[in-house]
């Protein structure tokens, strides 16, 4: 393994679940069994899985959480702490760049993680903030006092290696399942979160008080949005699960429903008044009543954004034009549901979708309502379930990473779609189901992943398998 890049790191936790014994208040002799819904198959994959898993990553990291979680992003900031003596020092790292040629790799690294709840309301929800410790460089942080012989493996290996455990920085107790949750990107402090009641609110997290705070009172209290962004004249209360806030202009977000229901909401224009408490809708926009299930903006556009439905179709609509006016393209793919679609951020036409079949599809927008509208590249063989998301990669335009209801994350690289369809890499360690996934902004290969297992991983394959690949 290439020692300029991250090791594995042994947080990886046995997952197994096992049947439980439920009490009730039957009769003594009876017994409740819940049978877990990982079968006997999925354990021996994933035992195999963990065992390889030095091989196929220079980093991976799990998390196991309360409940499953149906949404994760990388908040866009990096840390890097201070050590002891750049605290006295304020040029103690650039002293250390000169005399060591680069700089020092001693310290970690801190990523921030958006994560939310799916209870089913079951237990209160919540919308949480995790703090992810890594190495940049673990190989130069081993501590190697002590090395045990493996006569299994016959070589010695270390049995302690500096552990940085994931930590939670902060939980707001939420309405309703986390259906998606999203920061602003002019300002990661706001926080966008839909959920199965039809509800859009928008939280400042700085306005809630920190996890360790939280603790002091009532943990079941829900947490007071800042805002709620409600259709005046059509409320709803169908599940949301297409939001995206628009990348051009501050405060201008979009979002749709599971009724076919578009509302464009401009917080920055509205919000006059510190006691306004609800936003309506500057734009309303209709789908015929068909489910929407993912939306987004058009990257560098501030006007022009892309959906998906549940009868197959892919359109555009340009929020300048009236209603009627306002469907630009269209292209119905087929009658089977569309669950994911993204924007290529190198090339504005170039967007891919993922359906209910597991087919991943890359169109050019400019094809569409020519009658001749076929997808450029078509991904059919690599997910044997439906796909959950789908995202380009931030800075190499050629990488498309898909989720799936299959267990699995895969990664695919158009440039070489002859050969396996593109697939590059497989992260195969969730048991069930995985709900969504996303590009750190700060190390190129590194991935976050929930899944119905309760999962969160971060992970990043081998440098064996990806040093090859540059930006188009």
């Amino acid at each position: 393994m290439n020692g300029e890049e991250l090791v594995l790191n042994d947080t990886v936790e046995n997952s197994d679940v096992s049947n439980v014994d439920m009490q009730s208040d039957k009769p003594d002799d009876v017994t409740v069994v819940e049978h877990s819904p990982i079968d006997q198959q999925t354990e021996v994959n994933y035992r195999i899985w963990k065992k390889n898993a030095p091989f196929l990553y220079d980093y991976i990291t799990t998390h196991s959480l309360l409940w499953p979680s149906l949404t994760v992003q990388f908040f866009p900031d990096l840390e890097k702490p201070l050590s002891k003596d750049a605290m006295l020092d304020p040029f103690q790292d650039f002293k250390k760049a000169d005399s060591n040629g680069s700089k020092s790799e001693n310290e970690a690294s801190m990523q921030r993680i958006l994560l939310g709840t799916f209870t089913l309301g079951q237990s209160t929800d919540s919308i949480s903030i995790l703090q992810l410790p890594y190495y940049t460089n673990l190989n130069k942080n081993l501590t190697i006092d002590k090395l045990d012989y493996n006569h299994e493996k016959e070589e010695f290996e270390l049995t302690k290696i500096a552990k940085k455990k994931i930590n939670v920085l902060q939980k707001i107790n939420h309405w309703g399942d986390v259906n998606k949750s999203r920061y602003m990107p002019q300002n990661p402090d706001v926080i966008a979160s839909s959920n199965n009641l039809g509800n859009l609110v928008i939280y400042d997290r700085t306005k809630h008080a920190s996890f360790k705070n939280s603790l002091i009172g009532e943990d079941t209290e829900i947490n007071k949005p800042q805002l709620h962004l409600i259709n005046e004249w059509n409320p709803s209360d169908a599940d949301i699960f297409a939001i995206d806030w628009n990348k051009q202009k501050e405060g201008v977000i979009i979002s749709a429903n599971m009724e076919g229901n578009i509302n464009l909401y401009d917080i920055k224009s509205k919000f006059t008044s510190k006691d306004v408490q609800t936003i309506n809708e500057s734009q309303h926009f209709g789908n015929s009543n068909i489910a929407i299930n993912d939306i987004e903006w058009i990257p560098n556009h501030d006007s022009i954004l892309t959906y998906v439905d549940d009868q197959g179709s892919i359109k555009l609509l340009d929020v300048r034009l009236p209603e009627h006016q306002s469907l630009v393209l269209q292209h119905q793919k087929s009658n089977k549901g569309i669950n994911s679609v993204s924007v290529n951020p190198g090339n504005q036409a170039c967007l891919a979708t993922g359906d209910i079949d597991g087919m991943i599809d890359v169109w050019d927008i400019r094809s569409f309502g020519s009658g001749n509208a076929n997808s450029v590249y078509n991904i059919k063989k690599q997910h044997e379930g439906s796909i959950t998301q789908l995202k380009w990669h931030p800075k190499y335009h050629n990488i498309l990473a898909s989720s799936s209801s299959d267990k699995s994350v895969k990664i695919f690289d158009l440039n070489t779609i002859e050969e396996e369809e593109g697939l590059i890499f497989t992260h195969a360690g969730h048991m069930l189901g995985v709900n969504d996934l996303d590009w750190s902004l700060h190390d190129d290969w590194m991935m976050a992943s929930v899944a119905d297992d309760n999962s969160l991983h971060v992970w990043k394959p081998s440098s064996q398998i990806v040093k090859q690949y540059k930006s188009i």
